[in-house]
């Protein structure tokens, strides 16, 4: 389980990495984008197109930190207010229904991946690319996100994040 952890964890790290990366290519883009049409009079092809795939990227590469840091919006007024023992497992409850959802939408995500893959289905744009390019890191950060909230599920882990210990209460 460690190990486990340790991959997820990296895996985690590196996406979010590369999200930032991403919102930094974002903003060159747009600066490049206002610079070559404004003071230049030679507006780009490609950096609407680009912006778009980027951000979508970003956003699902930065959602399993997210999810890890428990940094989503999350009602908690059910686990704060029952007893310790009970609020815990009602943590796992909800930990164990979001690793459901999640991983459902990754599956979804994952077979609209695959069409898109198996029919060459390219993007509407001026420099079309295979659509499937882009909706991968949708399945890619649902998946991590569902990870996470497995791993949260483990009544290990209902100690260090949500701060009560299973034998008291």
């Amino acid at each position: 389980m460690a190990r486990f952890n340790t991959i997820l964890d990296w895996l985690t790290q590196a996406a979010a990495i590369l999200a930032a990366i991403g919102l930094g290519l974002i903003v060159t883009s747009y600066v490049y984008e206002v610079v070559t049409r404004y003071f230049f009079n030679a507006p780009t092809a490609w950096v609407s197109d680009f912006v778009t795939y980027a951000l979508c990227a970003s956003v699902f590469l930065a959602f399993p930190k997210v999810t890890k840091d428990r940094g989503h919006v999350a009602v908690t007024i059910l686990v704060d207010v029952l007893p310790k023992r009970i609020a815990g497992w009602m943590h796992t409850v909800v930990s164990i229904i979001g690793f459901a959802s999640l991983a459902f939408a990754t599956y979804i995500s994952l077979q609209e991946n695959l069409r898109q893959y198996t029919k060459d289905i390219e993007t509407l744009a001026i420099i079309p690319i295979p659509q499937w390019w882009v909706s991968g890191f949708i399945t890619f950060g649902l998946a991590l996100s569902s990870l996470h909230m497995l791993r949260y599920a483990a009544p290990s882990n209902r100690v260090s994040s949500m701060g009560f210990s299973e034998g008291s209460g």
